[in-house]
């Protein structure tokens, strides 16, 4: 499922792709005329491709025309494509953001800190830009997960960072998968950021608590996923591709709702020096250095499968996944259906057929590597 929002047209777009299912390859064959049928009143599509018939045992076939009946009322539109390989569902309508004070101009106040921590080189920098985007200075902010030593004893040093400034506001970033250690190391370990968040919040007294906005950062974004990361910390955000007006837009509501201004003069710092065209570009730019790297470990990891536990490959792979998301691509469809095979893979065991897959995979990484360039 993905989530955009059109600044521009001011306008919310919501994507649900699937799997191919049961007669797939005849709805394909139908068109336009399949869409048109799922949206009609008294259709299941699944009774007209299989053929069957007899004593109704399903629903009256009425949801998506009830669907389209209430998109119409919100001025909206829905559709739904049967493409060789998925279905793509759409839903589009005219949408006002949160009424957030002065999101335009949002700058957090001087003398909040900025701590952000992720396992990945991607992420980090990602994290600093955002930081920056909300106006927090270079000199304040704390960027970690480089190393074992950062992500271990990540929740002790944020505690007493928070007393040693009892004056100062801390907004914390964190990935919800820290991964730390060498693979044939007995210290590689993963830890839950979220979890970090809530033995955080847990040790500090309600004073010190106050002070801080902590926010946990997953590429899994299953509603059971968010309400965890919630339960935990005091938001979540999705790892997406982000452009400066977009980070304001997304993190001024979380702040202000943490945070209500009190005053006019509250939260007016000047202007970030990151405004320019530029630093909108900038922003979401990958390396592609950095994600061949990536490729790379994972290689290695099949090279010598027999050897490796599945969760430690899953974490690469989940790394990978996080990294896509970000990625800002010509055609942001193709970073999703390759984010999409990633997450097929998902599971206890790893699948009988994973090299296949990950040549699959792989193959489509180098294709978006290709389009970013260019």
């Amino acid at each position: 499922t993905e989530a955009n929002y059109d600044f521009g047209k001011e306008e919310l777009e919501i994507r649900v792709i699937n799997e191919p299912g049961s007669g797939h390859d005849r709805l394909v064959e139908l068109g336009d005329r399949a869409s048109e049928l799922v949206f009609s009143h008294g259709t299941r599509l699944h009774a007209n491709v299989d053929g069957t018939s007899g004593r109704r045992t399903h629903s009256a076939g009425d949801g998506a025309w009830i669907m389209k009946k209430s998109a119409s009322v919100l001025d909206g539109t829905v559709n739904i494509v049967f493409e060789d390989n998925q279905t793509v569902f759409c839903f589009r309508a005219p949408a006002k953001l949160h009424n957030c004070s002065r999101v335009k101009t949002f700058r957090l106040p001087s003398n909040v800190w900025g701590v952000a921590i992720d396992d990945s080189k991607i992420q980090r920098k990602l994290l600093k830009r955002m930081l920056d985007h909300v106006g927090i200075k270079e000199e304040k902010q704390v960027i970690l997960g480089a190393n074992e030593e950062e992500i271990s004893g990540f929740v002790d040093f944020f505690v007493d960072f928070v007393r040693e400034r009892p004056e100062d506001r801390i907004f914390l970033l964190a990935d919800e998968n820290l991964e730390f250690g060498d693979l044939s190391s007995a210290d590689h370990g993963i830890i839950s950021g979220s979890e970090c968040i809530k033995q955080i919040r847990s040790i500090l007294t309600q004073n010190e608590e106050k002070r801080i906005l902590a926010v946990a950062r997953s590429a899994n974004d299953s509603p059971h996923d968010i309400a965890i990361y919630r339960s935990r910390a005091h938001d979540y955000l999705p790892k997406v591709p982000l452009r400066a007006s977009s980070v304001r837009e997304t993190i001024a509501p979380i702040w202000e709702a943490r945070f209500p201004i009190e005053s006019d003069n509250e939260s007016l710092e000047p202007p970030s020096r990151v405004a320019s065209a530029e630093d909108l570009r900038e922003l979401s730019l990958v390396s592609p250095i950095e994600l061949l790297q990536e490729l790379e470990s994972i290689d290695q990891i099949c090279m010598d499968r027999g050897n490796v536990e599945w969760p430690v490959l899953w974490e690469k792979l989940h790394r990978l996944m996080g990294d896509l998301k970000v990625l800002d691509t010509p055609n942001a469809l193709s970073s999703s259906a390759t984010v999409r095979m990633i997450e097929f893979l998902r599971g206890d065991s790893i699948p009988n057929d994973f090299m296949n897959k990950w040549i699959e995979i792989r193959s489509s990484v180098f294709s978006l590597l290709v389009q970013t360039k260019a």
